[in-house]
């Protein structure tokens, strides 16, 4: 019966360390120094300190909140008795009985803490210090050894108070050195620093016998011995030590124009990612660089052609009129009908004036195409477009633009493309972002990487965001596949929390899938927990 009583507390033990993932300010390990005394059949029935002795052993506690926890203590100490400390010489003194045992008790403890904190850390990240007092209940075994002295006289009269065939049955009987306890009591414990915590406690041990005395039949039997612990524990948190990341390498970006120096064209002067990293003074799409006139915007290699003949008119004759090439620039009076510089005979439009490289044709636009060619005559546009406008200039016609009044690239239907450094922003946040240990609750730091995410959300307001759980490969793909999809909601969650509209918000959850890491090693388990983030 007692093996079995000892089983199942040694299980009840190892079921619950095993039902519970290591993690900081969970577990702790420490000592437990002070005094064991006894109450029992050969001492006075009431509290007393007459019989203390050392007590002293180890606990394992392991903090499910702030206020409650399960202790496991493998406890040490004596007890002993004797009837001459006692001044009823009608009874105690002439029977004198005596005994003295060690004894050790294993078991297992609910504490309950009703006035502490729920969390480990305030808002502010900062460990929670505070004096807890506690209560506790539970279950355990006690072993023990008692070495009794009956006071039988030398000649076999027996002690007062007693026959020799009571102490016989209590000498020769059958009766088990393992007990069944219930341990209960309180105390307070303090957490003295983020890792150390002390504390004091009392505790009652009833256990189910009267044979902690080896004193039963020849004492009182239908009342069970017990005893107590008091004494101060000293604990330690059990902290996994996190290997940390190594920070991501500075990319420099001399003029601060938000183009990293190893692609910008012109890292030492600000300029626009459209043009790798150079600037466009005069904003005509044409790079100072590659623009003969760049603080004048204009369309013949960035210089303006007032009058529209094909002449830039740095090189025209008669800029404010229209001409022929051959005549830099200057129109012919003779044999042109429409006074457009361009002989009747070569004038492809002799009664309508238009432009010289235009061959005589009118340019309503004034965007070098002719309007007979020109899908929007009224409005200035590119012949790459058949003369339609491109509003921002970023090579994307308005009629197929999704932002036409803000330059982006096609791959992204013309609204503007996320910068190098905000996808950094992503980059990290996939490695940064994380939960409690087997849960789907975001750690306090996790808060700070998901606003650095809304405030890009806000700065790209045309753009969703798609949100991605994975997991590692330990446990079961099930439990994993849904603790992906829970995570991942978590995050979605957040941010529609601090008001990003859910429509421009998607969540999933896959599992073991796409492991970007070795699930073989602790590193690469740690790199496949993520939730990545993406933009489009």
């Amino acid at each position: 019966m007692i093996k079995r009583i000892l089983t199942v507390v040694v299980l009840v033990i190892a079921i619950s360390i095993g039902n519970f993932q290591l993690k900081a300010q969970d577990w702790e390990g420490g000592l437990f120094a002070g005094v064991t005394n006894y109450q029992g059949d050969l001492v006075v029935p009431s509290f007393t300190l007459k019989e203390l002795n050392y007590g002293a052993g180890l606990v394992i506690r392991h903090n499910m909140t702030r206020k409650m926890a399960l202790r496991g203590n493998l406890l040490f100490g004596r007890i002993d008795g004797r009837d001459d400390n006692w001044s009823e010489p009608e009874f105690r003194q002439r029977r004198n009985f005596s005994f003295d045992s060690p004894i050790t008790e294993l078991s297992l403890t609910f504490e309950y803490s009703p006035f502490n904190e729920n969390e480990w850390f305030d808002t502010n990240g900062k460990f929670i210090k505070k004096i807890s007092p506690y209560g506790f209940a539970g279950l355990g075994v006690s072993f023990w050894d008692p070495a009794t002295d009956f006071n039988v006289a030398d000649n076999g009269e027996p002690p007062f108070g007693a026959t020799l065939a009571e102490v016989e049955a209590d000498r020769d009987g059958d009766f088990s050195t393992t007990a069944l306890v219930i341990p209960i009591g309180a105390g307070v414990k303090a957490d003295l620093t983020e890792k150390i915590i002390g504390g004091l406690e009392f505790g009652m041990r009833l256990p189910f016998t009267d044979y902690l005395d080896g004193v039963s039949i020849a004492a009182n039997p239908d009342r069970n011995d017990w005893y107590w612990f008091a004494g101060a524990t000293i604990t330690f948190r059990i902290q996994e030590d996190e290997k940390k990341e190594d920070p991501l390498p500075m990319i420099s970006d001399s003029d601060e124009d938000g183009v990293p120096d190893n692609i910008d064209e012109c890292p030492n002067t600000p300029g626009k990612e459209l043009f790798d990293g150079c600037p466009d003074r005069d904003n005509d799409m044409i790079a100072d660089k590659d623009d003969k006139c760049p603080d004048i915007a204009g369309t013949i290699n960035g210089c303006p052609d007032s009058d529209g003949d094909g002449l830039a008119d740095i090189e025209d004759s008669c800029p404010d009129e229209p001409g022929l090439m051959i005549d830099k620039g200057c129109p012919k009076v003779d044999g042109d009908s429409d006074n457009d510089g361009v002989v009747d005979s070569q004038d492809e439009c002799p009664n309508a004036a238009g432009p010289v490289n235009l061959k005589g044709c009118p340019d309503t636009d004034r965007d070098g195409i002719a309007d007979r060619f020109d899908a929007c005559p009224n409005s200035a546009g590119k012949s790459i477009f058949g003369g339609c406008p491109d509003t921002d200039n970023d090579g994307i016609p308005d009629s197929k633009d999704s932002c036409p009044a803000v330059a982006g690239s096609a791959s992204n239907n013309g609204c503007p493309g996320i910068t190098v450094a905000d996808r950094q922003i992503l980059d990290l946040a996939v490695k940064n972002v994380r939960f409690e240990t087997g849960k789907d609750v975001l750690k306090i730091e996790s808060y700070i990487v998901l606003d650095q995410v809304i405030d890009l959300m806000r700065k790209y307001g045309e753009y969703s965001l798609r949100i991605s759980g994975y997991t590692d490969n330990v446990g079961d793909s099930r439990s994993n596949q849904i603790l992906s999809e829970q995570r991942a909601e978590s995050c979605y969650n957040y941010l529609v929390g601090k008001g990003i509209s859910a429509s421009r918000l998607t969540f999933r959850g896959y599992g073991e899938a796409n492991p970007v890491a070795d699930n073989g090693t602790r590193e690469g388990r740690r790199a496949n927990r993520r939730v990545e983030f993406d933009l489009y």
